[in-house]
């Protein structure tokens, strides 16, 4: 039996420092790993801004029939908070930012968010990262998918996205 020395945290066990092959294996474990958690974020963030968009887009063909003066996302933010305690993201600020999401991206003929719309790149980038591009962009679709495209070849930051001229 080949002796393996377990220490708290931090220290390599003999196996992992004599056995080249057993070292290849378990760092090849750990880059999947990273892998799938990263495919896994994705997806979720995907998920959620598909999620978004059709709130916002609830939020945008409701929004006409309220009557001025309404509260209407206060009204909004208040009856889902009350419902999903637990979640944040139902602020009047960030439902405000999903009805603009949903306006900054609508296209006619993608009704089914779900369907033809589903890849799209913009559901590939953090939320925060749109919400910077929606301030930044003022409803301009195109300029606000040359800010994701860049995001997504290049990496950028939200700090990237801030300090953009």
């Amino acid at each position: 039996m080949i002796g393996v020395s377990f220490r708290k945290w931090g220290v390599m066990s003999k196996l992992i420092i004599e056995n080249k092959d057993y070292k290849n294996w378990i760092q090849d474990v750990s880059t999947r790993f990273k892998r799938s958690q990263i495919k896994a974020a994705t997806r979720v963030n995907s998920e959620m801004l598909m999620f978004y968009w059709s709130l916002g887009k609830d939020i945008s063909d409701k929004i006409k029939s309220a009557t001025y003066g309404s509260s209407f996302y206060l009204n909004v933010s208040a009856d889902l908070r009350k419902l999903l305690p637990d979640v944040k993201s139902f602020s009047v600020t960030n439902l405000k930012y999903m009805q603009y999401f949903y306006e900054l991206y609508s296209i006619a003929n993608h009704p089914q968010v779900g369907d033809d719309f589903g890849n799209d790149i913009i559901f590939q980038i953090p939320w925060g990262h749109h919400k910077q591009i929606i301030d930044k962009c003022k409803g301009n679709r195109d300029k606000a998918l040359f800010f994701v495209r860049e995001t997504l070849e290049n990496g950028w930051s939200r700090a990237v996205l801030l300090n953009w001229n």
